[in-house]
């Protein structure tokens, strides 16, 4: 039989390491946080402050409509052309999340967005609602 939580959440715990080291990344990561935190609090863990990469939130800031229909995980794959597919299945959903983080990254680097808190900086400003031609000249 499978492992309860509570025997297998100081694992991750230990592998996720410390809040100041660890960028914990997640398209759509609320969602992803929401599991995490619920299953920290049942199994009596406090849930680290980990720094957040959304990329979802972020893919909002730096495409436009005329590029993705809409910032789906699998709408972004495609676009990026990531080298594996997601398919709800969490291995594959990792690593085409990680293909469209570099491709994002690369979008804003081109912004001068050349650090982690600038990074977090630009993902959580409420006014960042870009212009076509910001966005065009990326």
């Amino acid at each position: 039989s499978s492992p309860r939580i509570a025997e297998v959440f100081p694992i991750l715990l230990e592998f996720l390491g410390s809040e100041k080291e660890t960028v914990f990344v997640a398209h759509n990561a609320p969602f992803d946080l929401g599991f995490l935190k619920a299953a920290a609090k049942a199994s009596e863990f406090d849930w680290p402050k980990f720094t957040v990469v959304d990329t979802a939130k972020l893919a909002r800031k730096v495409l436009s409509r005329d590029e993705v229909i809409n910032c789906k995980l699998g709408t972004l794959a495609e676009f990026f052309n990531t080298s594996v597919s997601p398919t709800h299945r969490a291995l594959d959903d990792a690593l085409a999340t990680v293909d469209v983080l570099h491709a994002l990254i690369g979008r804003v680097g081109g912004l001068g967005i050349t650090n982690l808190e600038e990074l977090t900086d630009f993902i959580t400003k409420k006014s960042s609602v870009r212009t076509r031609k910001e966005i065009e000249s990326i």
